[in-house]
């Protein structure tokens, strides 16, 4: 009894685990990519996306010949435009990630990262209904507070030294690194959304993994072309500097994979909810590799902007419950397969997964 008690528990909560140790590995992933940028030797953010996304690239498209999905390896035409779009937004949202660790806490960039998906479910509602609801409005201004909160610009906190070694990372370059981290974390949350806006049009048409494949491929040409266009970027040239590099892309793989699987078998938004561990994840990281304390303020402010998303994404849910979309009383439902496709398009709104950077 005891054994069927517990199989029973691990089923029921094993999306929520997926996703829980995709959003470790996330946070892994991103720790190894600060420390490869602002180390003794840093690494230019173009060469850390190339590996990076050169192997999720590798293992996606790998994954979709031996399973030997349809339509491989282009999806279907119709969606090949957003498939397109999903990429190109993707880039940006990447850059814009990668180049923010640079200036920013790990757990500060990966807050303000959160604002993508804020912005494409606030985006997405929008489009569908018209409406910027109330709750909308609520989250907006509280992340917009956090963001406050997390930056501290001068103009509204001044310039006091301990604050600002308190709350600054050992890469940045005082208020203008900030600023510039801002920047560049706000340049990511613009692609970001865009981005998600197009998975959440494409929903359950396509597999995960063709999204994946197309941004990762994308990156690969647009950063090697980058590499060799820009004289400013500076490439390590020694085997066993690309090498140290290689763990950026099998964490990767190895998080689009167990993200993948967790949404996909989630009925629910409960796993969804474990991608916003990821911040947690990310204060971890920091403390054990920098030994970066995050100042109360800023501390905060991350939990603003985790808060106003958790409650925007549960807002649609609460709507279902009080119309008793999840009523427990079996019913005769005229169209099952019509229903059953209404909850994958709603539910696919409020998966917000962490492959756009």
């Amino acid at each position: 009894m005891n054994k069927g008690l517990t199989i029973s528990f691990f089923e029921r909560h094993k999306p929520s685990a997926l996703v829980l140790i995709s959003q470790l590995s996330a946070a892994v992933l991103n720790g190894l990519a600060k420390y490869f940028e602002t180390g003794n030797e840093p690494v230019h953010p173009f060469q850390v996306l190339f590996i990076r996304f050169l192997i999720t690239g590798t293992g996606c498209t790998f994954y979709l010949w031996y399973t030997k999905a349809p339509n491989f390896p282009l999806s279907q035409p119709e969606l090949r435009p957003l498939m397109i779009l999903r990429a190109a937004a993707g880039i940006f949202g990447a850059f814009g990630f990668y180049f923010s660790i640079m200036y920013l806490k790990l757990s500060e960039a990966t807050a303000l990262n959160f604002l993508g998906p804020l912005a494409a479910m606030i985006l997405t509602r929008w489009m569908d209904f018209g409406t910027f609801e109330v709750v909308d409005r609520i989250g907006a201004l509280v992340a917009l507070i956090g963001v406050v909160l997390v930056v501290q610009p001068d103009a509204l906190f001044g310039q006091d030294d301990d604050l600002l070694s308190a709350a600054s990372s050992v890469a940045e370059g005082g208020p203008k690194g900030r600023m510039m981290g801002l920047g560049f974390g706000l340049i990511g949350v613009c692609g970001g959304a865009i981005a998600l806006t197009a998975i959440r049009t494409i929903g359950t048409r396509e597999h995960p993994m063709f999204s994946v494949m197309y941004f990762s491929w994308t990156l690969v040409v647009v950063t090697t072309v980058a590499s060799f266009l820009m004289q400013s970027v500076h490439l390590t040239t020694t085997i066993l500097s690309w090498v140290k590099l290689l763990p950026l892309g099998v964490f990767g793989f190895i998080m689009e994979c167990l993200l993948t699987a967790g949404i996909a078998n989630d009925s629910s938004s409960t796993a969804t909810i474990m991608i916003y561990s990821q911040v947690a994840w990310a204060l971890l990281v920091d403390w054990v590799v920098w030994r970066s304390q995050v100042d109360l303020l800023a501390l905060f402010g991350i939990g603003s902007v985790v808060t106003s998303l958790i409650v925007v994404s549960s807002a649609k849910e609460w709507n279902w419950l009080r119309k008793g979309r999840y009523a427990t009383v079996a019913q005769v439902a005229p169209a099952e397969d019509e229903y059953e496709a209404e909850t994958d398009e709603e539910m696919a709104e409020l998966n917000p997964t962490s492959s756009v950077a």
